[in-house]
């Protein structure tokens, strides 16, 4: 048995795996925390990169402050900081984790807590892998972290919360964003009733939202509703941008195709919970496509089905940073109850208020819910000449020809090498899962995703490699 071991091993620094840290030092657990980036708090609250330094906390923004908060509550603590590490595989409590230029090395626990967050929704479309198309997260990243403008012309296509949030955050930055465009509907009267229904608690983020609205009236950015892109036009990089009019299932409206002239496109969906590792730990899995599809199911102390491995944050459901950090708290909490450090009395009592707190944050999601559901037509924008899995170059109408002789993602992946790449199908395969659903009649719930195979997290074969095995010297150290 490795020396090395904790009470808690944590997978991801965001709001999640943060708040659980604190918890549970706060209980006398030993705990580990580990992140592949160089600096905690995770995509929402992402620092600005090892060399930075912030002398005005507020100018960055309330993300910033906030996620400060919680990343103190840990750096300079008893916890362990693990940063610039990947964990690849996980057997049990068990944990391999590859430091950024050492070999891999087995770390136990008593308890595993997954909060390995999720990526932005890849859209599929003519034209997506034009330079000048990012994700709304790639676009955070060189603002928040480098302080860089993506473009001149700016749109922004999307749908939920961030849809609003992330056009007025540009425009503050000093970015200008010629139009946003949301898949959903305009708030209605009921919508707006429910909303009012689910204020109590929630006051903070309504008005964030007022706020984000006023803005973008203020700088005259336009917000049409009921839009969707439809693809990216350009040579070397992106030219224009056409977006077109959607029904209720997000399918385009044929005749009202319009065209903006644009250098860049920013594309916010949402969020795909990042669940390789709980699929290869073989964790149970339930369905929700409002919540990012293929999620970990966990009890009321987030435990999953697998003995010793908890999981909370986005990979149970993308809810956001608020109701990640209470779920992480529960999850600590249900950690030292199971270690016997706390008392089955005192881990109640500490959880009910983030448990309070999680069934308002649920209230307003509901209440959300009609407005930002996802429609089946963000499946149906590529063509067959469209590239779906851009790091192996395979096209729609290959990956076609590949799923009308099988429904099972394994096989197309195996034929058409879709999947295989650097992304390890995490910008392509929830596109190719929908086409097996349409080709054979099934619910996207019901399509199973890739098995998940070690290593879950792109590193240098030489991390891995069995030193027993003769190789030539090609991959050991």
């Amino acid at each position: 048995m490795s020396a090395e071991r904790y009470d808690l091993l944590i997978i991801g620094g965001g709001p999640a795996g943060l708040a659980a840290a604190a918890e549970a030092l706060s209980h006398g657990l030993v705990v580990g925390l580990v992140d592949e980036r160089p600096t905690l708090g995770g995509q929402i609250y992402k620092q600005p990169g090892p060399g930075f330094r912030v002398t005005e906390p507020a100018r960055l923004g309330r993300d910033y402050v906030r996620g400060r908060r919680l990343i103190d509550a840990v750096e300079g603590t008893a916890v362990r900081v693990m940063a610039r590490t990947s964990a690849v595989a996980i057997d049990g409590t068990s944990v391999v984790l590859v430091e950024e230029g050492r070999a891999a090395r087995t770390v136990a626990a008593g308890a595993v807590l997954l909060a390995t967050g999720a990526h932005d929704r890849p859209v599929v479309f003519p034209g997506w892998t034009l330079p000048g198309v990012l994700t709304a997260g790639g676009a955070q990243a060189l603002v928040k972290t480098q302080r860089v403008s993506p473009g001149r012309r700016l749109v922004l296509a999307g749908s939920g919360p961030l849809a609003l949030a992330f056009p007025a955050q540009l425009h503050h930055y000093g970015a200008n964003v010629v139009l946003a465009l949301e898949a959903g509907p305009a708030p209605g009267p009921r919508d707006v009733l429910r909303l009012a229904l689910a204020a109590p608690g929630n006051i903070g983020l309504l008005r964030d939202a007022i706020e984000y609205r006023a803005a973008l009236l203020r700088a005259r950015i336009p917000l049409r509703y009921r839009r969707i892109l439809v693809r990216a036009e350009g040579e070397a990089r992106v030219e224009a941008v056409v977006h077109a009019a959607v029904d209720a299932d997000w399918r385009v409206q044929p005749g009202t195709e319009e065209r903006v002239a644009a250098d860049t496109l920013c594309v916010g969906y949402g969020f795909f919970p990042s669940v390789e590792l709980p699929l290869l730990a073989g964790c149970a899995m339930r369905y929700d496509e409002n919540l990012g599809g293929p999620l970990v199911g966990v009890d009321e102390w987030m435990r999953t089905s697998v003995a010793g491995v908890f999981a909370s944050g986005d990979g149970i459901g993308v809810a956001g940073s608020f109701v990640a950090a209470d779920e992480g708290r529960v999850a600590a909490l249900g950690v030292a109850l199971d270690l016997e450090a706390v008392s089955p009395e005192l881990a109640e009592e500490r959880a009910r208020p983030f448990r309070a707190r999680l069934r308002r944050k649920e209230a307003l999601r509901r209440a959300l819910g009609s407005m930002h559901a996802i429609g089946a037509g963000i499946y149906e924008l590529a063509d067959s000449a469209t590239v779906v899995c851009r790091c192996e170059e395979v096209a729609r109408g290959e990956l076609d020809r590949a799923i009308d002789g099988s429904a099972d993602l394994n096989v197309v992946k195996s034929l058409t090498r879709a999947g295989m790449g650097l992304c390890q199908g995490r910008s392509c395969q929830r596109q190719v899962a929908a086409l097996v659903a349409a080709r054979h009649g099934l619910p996207l719930s019901e399509v199973a995703p890739a098995t998940a195979r070690f290593p879950v997290r792109p590193v240098p074969l030489g991390a891995i490699a069995d030193a027993s095995i003769p190789d030539g010297g090609f991959f050991t150290r």
